[in-house]
């Protein structure tokens, strides 16, 4: 079981952030990882360029909230299909085939909050490896991918 609180406080100013690109178009930074929190949750905050998102997926382990802070992003959970701006959010239940995608002309950028914490290990498992190791990398992680990225609505 893991405790809900922090191991110590965390103060980060914005120009702190260490950006790294584990997958095409997904430039990553990690705010709270699962170590800060006892395993509790991590907070990472993404960049999405235009035309990227991941593919369908699910995680087994782990309730996501995606929080918009820039861009429209579309987001897709168990066939419901919803699109926002910033402010806007998905919360998404551990189970659920889900994924998001940006269609603008213009990055989007979020922040991610996973409950418990710990897939945020995977985007810098991802560090030069090759997509074709995603499925396999991902089932290390609590996650299984089961479709492609989503379409424009109405495709």
């Amino acid at each position: 079981m893991t405790s809900t609180s922090l191991t110590g406080h965390i103060f980060s100013t914005g120009e702190s952030r260490e950006w790294f690109e584990p997958l095409m178009g997904e430039h990553i930074a990690m705010r709270v990882e699962s170590h800060h929190s006892n395993g509790a949750f991590s907070l990472t905050e993404i960049i999405v360029a235009p035309q990227a998102g991941p593919p369908l997926h699910i995680h087994t382990d782990a309730d996501e909230v995606l929080y918009v802070l820039e861009g429209i992003v579309d987001f897709v959970c168990n066939g419901e299909r919803f699109r926002t701006g910033p402010g806007g959010f998905a919360a998404v239940p551990r189970g659920s085939v889900h994924a998001f995608r940006n269609f603008e002309a213009t990055p989007a950028r979020m922040l991610v909050l996973l409950m418990p914490g710990g897939f945020e290990q995977f985007m810098p498992a991802m560090k030069n490896r090759s997509i074709s190791d995603i499925p396999e990398l991902a089932a290390q992680f609590g996650m299984e991918i089961v479709g492609p990225q989503i379409e424009p609505a109405g495709v």
